[in-house]
Protein backbone atom coordinates (compact mmCIF):
# COMPACT_ATOMS: atom_id res chain seq x y z
CA UNK A 1 0.00 0.00 0.00
CA UNK A 2 1.51 3.63 -0.90
CA UNK A 3 1.49 6.08 1.66
CA UNK A 4 -1.29 9.01 0.41
CA UNK A 5 0.75 12.07 -1.14
CA UNK A 6 1.54 14.90 1.56
CA UNK A 7 -0.04 18.37 1.29
CA UNK A 8 3.85 20.44 2.12
CA UNK A 9 1.89 23.10 3.96
CA UNK A 10 0.29 20.70 6.05
CA UNK A 11 3.26 19.10 6.46
CA UNK A 12 4.48 21.71 7.91
CA UNK A 13 2.12 22.73 10.48
CA UNK A 14 1.96 19.53 11.38
CA UNK A 15 5.71 19.08 12.35
CA UNK A 16 5.56 22.91 13.97
CA UNK A 17 2.30 21.22 16.35
CA UNK A 18 4.61 18.50 16.98
CA UNK A 19 7.24 21.08 18.23
CA UNK A 20 4.48 22.85 20.17
CA UNK A 21 3.56 20.25 21.95
CA UNK A 22 7.24 18.98 22.51
CA UNK A 23 7.47 22.33 23.92
CA UNK A 24 4.19 21.95 26.47
CA UNK A 25 5.65 18.88 27.58
CA UNK A 26 9.01 20.65 28.61
CA UNK A 27 7.18 23.00 30.37
CA UNK A 28 4.72 21.11 31.91
CA UNK A 29 7.86 19.00 33.35
CA UNK A 30 10.12 21.88 34.08
CA UNK A 31 6.94 23.90 36.10
CA UNK A 32 6.08 20.84 37.86
CA UNK A 33 10.36 20.41 38.97
CA UNK A 34 9.99 24.11 40.26
CA UNK A 35 7.46 23.50 42.74
CA UNK A 36 9.03 20.66 44.15
CA UNK A 37 12.43 22.75 44.72
CA UNK A 38 10.62 26.06 45.45
CA UNK A 39 9.02 24.08 48.66
CA UNK A 40 12.20 22.45 49.06
CA UNK A 41 13.97 25.54 49.21
CA UNK A 42 11.45 26.54 52.34
CA UNK A 43 11.15 23.46 54.16
CA UNK A 44 12.10 20.13 54.02
CA UNK A 45 8.25 18.10 53.90
CA UNK A 46 9.44 16.84 49.98
CA UNK A 47 5.84 17.80 48.55
CA UNK A 48 5.73 16.92 45.14
CA UNK A 49 4.33 18.72 42.27
CA UNK A 50 0.58 17.36 42.54
CA UNK A 51 0.92 18.10 46.97
CA UNK A 52 2.32 21.55 46.36
CA UNK A 53 -0.66 22.31 43.99
CA UNK A 54 -3.26 21.17 45.82
CA UNK A 55 -1.74 23.42 49.34
CA UNK A 56 -1.79 26.41 46.95
CA UNK A 57 -5.64 25.91 45.62
CA UNK A 58 -6.73 25.42 49.27
CA UNK A 59 -4.87 28.53 50.09
CA UNK A 60 -6.36 30.66 47.05
CA UNK A 61 -8.73 33.48 48.31
CA UNK A 62 -8.43 31.73 52.08
CA UNK A 63 -11.76 30.06 51.79
CA UNK A 64 -12.64 26.46 52.08
CA UNK A 65 -12.43 23.82 49.23
CA UNK A 66 -14.19 20.42 48.68
CA UNK A 67 -12.34 17.56 47.14
CA UNK A 68 -14.80 18.77 43.27
CA UNK A 69 -13.57 22.10 43.68
CA UNK A 70 -10.11 21.53 43.82
CA UNK A 71 -10.61 19.11 40.88
CA UNK A 72 -12.03 21.60 39.32
CA UNK A 73 -9.76 24.54 39.86
CA UNK A 74 -6.30 22.30 38.88
CA UNK A 75 -8.80 20.70 35.71
CA UNK A 76 -7.69 17.33 37.11
CA UNK A 77 -10.10 14.25 37.05
CA UNK A 78 -7.74 11.57 38.63
CA UNK A 79 -9.69 11.95 42.52
CA UNK A 80 -7.43 9.24 43.44
CA UNK A 81 -4.42 10.98 43.27
CA UNK A 82 -6.05 13.90 44.81
CA UNK A 83 -7.35 12.51 47.83
CA UNK A 84 -3.70 10.87 48.38
CA UNK A 85 -2.18 14.00 48.01
CA UNK A 86 -4.98 15.61 50.59
CA UNK A 87 -4.37 12.85 52.87
CA UNK A 88 -0.54 13.35 53.14
CA UNK A 89 -1.34 16.97 53.76
CA UNK A 90 -3.26 16.59 56.33
CA UNK A 91 -0.98 14.13 57.82
CA UNK A 92 1.59 17.10 57.78
CA UNK A 93 -0.73 19.21 59.40
CA UNK A 94 -0.10 21.82 56.66
CA UNK A 95 -4.24 21.39 56.01
CA UNK A 96 -7.45 20.44 57.91
CA UNK A 97 -10.32 18.89 57.28
CA UNK A 98 -13.61 20.32 57.99
CA UNK A 99 -17.24 18.60 57.79
CA UNK A 100 -18.63 15.37 58.68
CA UNK A 101 -19.24 13.48 55.55
CA UNK A 102 -17.82 13.40 52.17
CA UNK A 103 -20.31 15.46 50.28
CA UNK A 104 -19.88 18.40 53.55
CA UNK A 105 -16.19 17.47 53.43
CA UNK A 106 -13.99 20.84 52.94
CA UNK A 107 -10.52 21.73 53.76
CA UNK A 108 -8.49 24.94 54.89
CA UNK A 109 -5.04 25.51 55.16
CA UNK A 110 -3.55 25.27 58.79
CA UNK A 111 -1.20 27.96 60.12
CA UNK A 112 1.86 25.78 59.28
CA UNK A 113 0.31 25.56 55.62
CA UNK A 114 -0.10 28.92 55.35
CA UNK A 115 3.14 30.15 56.70
CA UNK A 116 4.67 27.55 54.03
CA UNK A 117 2.73 28.73 50.99
CA UNK A 118 3.57 32.60 52.05
CA UNK A 119 7.16 31.20 52.46
CA UNK A 120 7.07 29.81 48.53
CA UNK A 121 5.31 32.61 47.45
CA UNK A 122 8.51 34.89 49.11
CA UNK A 123 11.14 32.61 47.75
CA UNK A 124 9.41 32.65 44.26
CA UNK A 125 9.19 36.93 44.22
CA UNK A 126 12.60 36.43 44.88
CA UNK A 127 13.45 34.60 41.95
CA UNK A 128 10.94 33.80 39.20
CA UNK A 129 9.28 36.90 39.02
CA UNK A 130 12.89 38.63 38.89
CA UNK A 131 13.87 36.47 36.06
CA UNK A 132 10.00 37.06 34.29
CA UNK A 133 10.47 40.70 34.14
CA UNK A 134 13.71 40.27 32.02
CA UNK A 135 11.76 37.90 29.66
CA UNK A 136 10.40 39.65 26.52
CA UNK A 137 6.64 39.54 26.74
CA UNK A 138 4.33 38.73 23.82
CA UNK A 139 2.37 41.18 22.78
CA UNK A 140 -0.51 42.60 25.28
CA UNK A 141 1.36 40.93 27.95
CA UNK A 142 1.20 38.43 30.70
CA UNK A 143 -2.31 38.90 30.63
CA UNK A 144 -2.92 38.07 26.85
CA UNK A 145 -0.66 34.73 27.65
CA UNK A 146 -2.75 33.67 29.99
CA UNK A 147 -5.92 33.90 27.62
CA UNK A 148 -4.11 32.26 25.15
CA UNK A 149 -2.78 29.18 27.25
CA UNK A 150 -6.89 28.56 28.82
CA UNK A 151 -8.19 29.19 25.26
CA UNK A 152 -5.74 25.81 24.62
CA UNK A 153 -7.00 24.12 27.38
CA UNK A 154 -10.39 23.96 26.12
CA UNK A 155 -9.17 23.10 22.88
CA UNK A 156 -7.19 20.32 23.98
CA UNK A 157 -10.05 19.50 25.87
CA UNK A 158 -12.22 19.55 23.44
CA UNK A 159 -10.07 17.36 20.69
CA UNK A 160 -10.10 15.15 23.87
CA UNK A 161 -13.90 14.97 23.68
CA UNK A 162 -14.24 14.57 19.93
CA UNK A 163 -12.05 11.31 20.11
CA UNK A 164 -14.05 9.98 22.72
CA UNK A 165 -17.68 10.47 21.62
CA UNK A 166 -16.96 10.84 17.51
CA UNK A 167 -19.62 9.09 15.22
CA UNK A 168 -20.02 5.94 14.48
Amino acid sequence: MSKPTENPAEASEETELAEFEYALWHLGAAFSRWRRDCFAAVCDLNLSGTEASILHVIHMNNAPKGLMEISRLLHRDDLPNLQYGLKKLSQLKLIEKRGASRKTTHYVVSELGDSLVTAYKEKRRQTLLRLFRQMPHAPGGLETMVTTMHLMVGMYDQAGDMLLHKPE
